[in-house]
Parts: C-alpha cells; structure tokens; sequence
C-alpha cells in the first residue's frame, strides 16, 4: 500500500480533496505525492513481471506436466504471493 508522510505522520489516502482540505497540502506537494504513487506503481508493474517470469512461471510449467492438485496449488499461493509483494493500488 502506498504511503507518504506529511507533517511527520504517515497517510495512506491520497484523494485530493483529503490532502487538500483536511490535510492543508498545497497543489504543489498534492501532485508531488500523486506523481510518486503513480511511478511506485509503475515499478510495482515491472517487479511482478520480472517476478512471475522467475518464480511463477516455473511452478505453472510443473503444473503443465504433472497435472497435480498439489503442483497446481503451488503455482497459485506464488501468484498470490507476489501480487501481495508488489501490489497495483
């Protein structure tokens, strides 16, 4: 989950409107704080690319091949695993 710090406390929520009446954030640092959610983001995309071609994938392929319950589970508590690890919002 992304998180950005303002006076010295930690937020989550990164509506407009929160950062800008509740929280007093100027235009500037409410689109500073969106610019490095969205390129967080766009890490997190390539990360769990990177991280399926090298973790999941080899597990899907065993699958394939023994066609086991067991082997199948495997493959899908990676997925979940690494969706977890790099998360899209």
């Amino acid at each position: 989950m992304f998180s950005y710090i303002h006076q010295g406390s930690t937020h989550t929520n990164t509506e407009r409107q929160f950062m800008s009446e509740t929280l007093g954030m100027s235009a500037e640092q409410i689109d500073s704080v969106l610019q490095q959610k969205a390129y967080e983001l766009s890490q997190n995309i390539q990360k769990r690319q990177e991280a399926y071609r090298a973790e999941s994938d080899p597990l899907y392929m065993e699958w394939q091949y023994d066609q086991t319950a067991e082997a199948e589970q495997a493959w899908r508590n990676k997925v979940q695993e690494i969706k977890s690890r790099y998360p899209l919002s």
